[in-house]
């Protein structure tokens, strides 16, 4: 169950600090991921989306490591992992490069919230 507390908190402290780059400081957080800072309701949208994306699942990660349910940090996890999907698809269907340091930081997280999901998993049975 260590390794699984280490996981959650490790994970959603990283979350959280990329979540809080995007609520105080939007346009430095949208330039390090190779982003343009848009303008007008584009700019909400990412703003909000991203702060969301990375927000949401830093609570997941900090609830799994409170509550040893193993749900929450298994959810973050799939969301990881669709990130990854979509990151490789868009590079294939759209004719982009792939986000390489992205793709491997959504590999990261997928991993590191499915081995603590499984280890809450196989504790609390």
């Amino acid at each position: 169950m260590k390794i699984a507390n280490i996981l959650s908190i490790i994970l959603a402290l990283i979350l959280g600090i990329i979540s809080l780059q995007w609520i105080f400081s939007p346009e430095e957080a949208a330039n390090s991921l190779g982003m343009i800072y848009m303008e007008g309701d584009a700019r909400n949208t990412q703003v909000r989306d991203f702060t969301a994306f990375f927000l949401g699942t830093a609570i997941m990660s900090f609830l799994s490591f409170i509550t040893k349910q193993y749900q929450w940090i298994l959810s973050a996890g799939i969301i990881y992992l669709v990130a990854a999907i979509f990151n490789v698809l868009t590079s294939i269907n759209y004719e982009t490069d792939i986000a390489v340091a992205s793709l491997i930081s959504e590999i990261i997280f997928t991993f590191m919230a499915f081995t603590a999901a499984y280890i809450y998993k196989k504790n609390n049975l």
